[in-house]
């Protein structure tokens, strides 16, 4: 045994090498000794398949302290009392008893000793000795380290009648295993293989009629891993009933009814089962493509303990409206029109919005018809964007100049509204710095002031991060000409930010950037519009911080749908426009690629392209 002195100093006494930890020391247990004891003890085994031997020995690499189990190929005459315990449609396990058992460290001999006559659970997948890679694979789902809840594993064995390769588990495998088809994830008597199974067979269909649908309903459904869930369902609208308006605006409209089945839902004590005639609300939005339809049934919940749970998705076959199946909270009232909720969860009534928005924000009326119209969009489609009177802004400094704007920083008196969920009501945080953008001659050129707007607004509908928020528009006074109120990045562009922090620049600050670009770029394309401007001075960050800031994507001007381009003049800066735009082509979404490409080549070199 070690002096004190000894395990102090963590040294193997046999090869003098250091334990490395702790708990390794005061067992006196050496990595490379034990590797070079387990090529000697086990120099002559083979299982007779080179795949078998060469991860019986990626498993025993694995081994890092006296606690983990050493995988080995294990002979089946090893094994008395061999008993069928169950069987499944791919698998079945028996129960044995394995006379020579397991090398285990002993901590008080200081070195490995077989525990005999250990019970063991020997699992056989049929028909796997004809695909070995499948065999393994399921193998490494199990593990060698007692340090982790994962299943141990302690080696591999084969029938000789059958020859049928064996895993050989724990017997702690017989108390968390399914007895209807031997899988070990398992949850109060809940398999989820056999609930897979299950899915597979009596709910994934194409009933729906639309690809998109169905995909979105079967990856719900596969997706389930625990019991606390209900099972997503395409639900035929003839198993409704009573179906009645409660509640209804320009963005949606809310139905009461009855569902004759009723959802489906596990119970710990009687397994699946539905809930008949359940009262359901059915809610569909005004005019929305399958992708916002989509988007929003996400925001919603299949945990049963959850307050805002979805049922499924359902359609009029006379309308053809997809709408949510989702839990019925909307007996309830606004308090302040008396009206029903259309979202429960934040309380939220939309006439209820306007009244409130109203009142914090009256509308303006402008000369100019298309402006008028614009906010009025806006503001009908829930939209937080308005005129700004230019007298809000304080402090307004230039901060930067180009060819077709001049951008300033300005102080917002009163700054927009937002709708605390929490709550339930509308504030204003005052004194907040924004971004003016302030387009020269836009008086005169107003459509094309607002086609600029309008690329900003149609990504803001698109959940992401990463393109630069605006708040509405104003005029200066003095020259007429219209601003856009932005979000402003105190960090700058990312041209400016990398001059001055290369030096506490580094790899993860750059991923960092690359993914949030890539985010942003994302949504730009998903909306069928290309950039035709994306280079590292349009790339702007929150703060100085190198270690804490956002990104976004600004300058959106020439943002333009992929069927509106048509012209061949070349923008932007030269060395990240794609070669094709220089040849005289027109702009495609292949093009802002190639400038996020150039954006990668600046964050690897620090250095500008070409």
């Amino acid at each position: 045994m070690s002096t004190s002195s000894q395990i102090h100093w963590g040294q193997c006494d046999k090869c003098g090498e250091h334990y490395g930890v702790d708990l390794n020391a005061e067992s006196e247990w050496c990595k490379p000794c034990q590797a070079n004891y387990l090529k000697e003890y086990f120099a002559n085994w083979t299982s007779g398949n080179e795949n078998i031997d060469g991860l019986i020995q990626e498993m025993r690499s694995k081994i890092d302290g006296p606690s983990d189990i050493v995988f080995e190929w294990i002979p089946y005459n090893q094994f008395d009392n061999i008993r069928e315990d169950v069987k499944g449609n791919s698998s079945k396990v028996y129960s044995a008893i394995w006379k020579d058992g397991p090398l285990s460290y002993s901590y008080f001999k200081r070195k490995l000793t077989r525990v005999s006559g250990k019970k063991v659970a020997l699992k056989c997948v049929f028909n796997l000795q004809y695909n070995i890679d499948e065999f393994l694979n399921e193998v490494k789902t199990y593990s060698v380290d007692c340090s982790n809840n994962i299943l141990k594993i302690y080696g591999i064995s084969q029938n000789p009648v059958t020859e049928e390769y064996i895993m050989v588990l724990h017997n702690e495998y017989f108390k968390k295993y399914c007895k209807i088809c031997c899988s070990t994830r398992i949850e109060h008597k809940w398999c989820n293989s056999c609930h897979i199974n299950l899915i597979r067979k009596n709910f994934i269909n194409g009933n729906s009629g639309n690809k998109e649908v169905d995909d979105y309903i079967q990856e719900m459904q596969l997706s389930i891993s625990n019991p606390c869930t209900i099972v997503f369902e395409w639900i035929p609208y003839d198993r409704f009933d009573n179906i009645n308006t409660i509640g209804e605006d320009n963005t949606c409209v809310v139905n009461s009814a009855i569902w004759k089945d009723g959802p489906l839902h596990y119970e710990y004590t009687t397994g699946w089962s539905r809930e008949p005639n359940k009262k359901v609300a059915l809610k569909y939005s005004q005019n929305a493509t399958n992708e916002f339809f989509l988007n929003e049934v996400k925001t919603y919940s299949i945990n049963y303990y959850d307050d805002n749970i979805i049922y499924g998705i359902s359609q009029n076959p006379r309308t053809k409206v997809y709408f949510m199946v989702i839990q019925d909270k909307y007996h309830e009232k606004c308090v302040k029109c008396e009206q029903t909720y259309i979202d429960m969860r934040y309380e939220w009534y939309n006439p209820c919005y306007h009244m409130q928005y109203e009142r914090y924000s009256p509308y303006h009326h402008f000369e100019n018809e298309k402006l008028n119209d614009l906010i009025q969009e806006m503001r009908a489609s829930n939209v937080n964007f308005g005129w700004i009177p230019y007298d809000q802004f304080n402090d307004i400094m230039e901060i930067g100049k180009g060819c077709f704007a001049t951008t300033y920083s300005a102080i917002w008196k009163d700054r927009p509204l937002y709708y605390l969920y929490d709550k339930k009501e509308w504030i204003r945080k005052s004194n907040k710095k924004f971004a003016l953008k302030c387009l020269r001659n836009s008086q005169n050129s107003i459509g094309e002031f607002l086609n600029k707007v309008k690329a900003y607004l149609e990504i803001n509908t698109v959940n992401t991060s990463s393109v630069i928020n605006i708040y509405g528009i104003s005029q200066n006074p003095n020259t007429k000409e219209y601003i856009m109120v932005l979000d402003y990045a105190e960090g700058g562009n990312f041209y400016n930010y990398l001059n001055k922090n290369w030096e506490n620049f580094d790899w993860f600050n750059g991923l960092k950037i690359l993914t949030n670009i890539i985010d942003g770029l994302d949504k730009i394309h998903q909306k069928q519009m290309i950039h035709r401007d994306f280079h590292t001075g349009n790339i702007l960050l929150s703060t100085d911080n190198v270690h804490d800031f956002n990104v976004y994507i600004s300058d959106m001007g020439l943002c333009k749908k992929i069927d509106d381009i048509n012209e061949t003049n070349i923008y932007g800066v030269m060395p990240y426009v794609a070669p094709e735009v220089l040849r005289g082509n027109p702009y495609t979404q292949a093009a802002d690629i190639y400038g996020f490409g150039m954006i990668m080549y600046v964050i690897a070199t620090g250095r500008q392209p070409f």
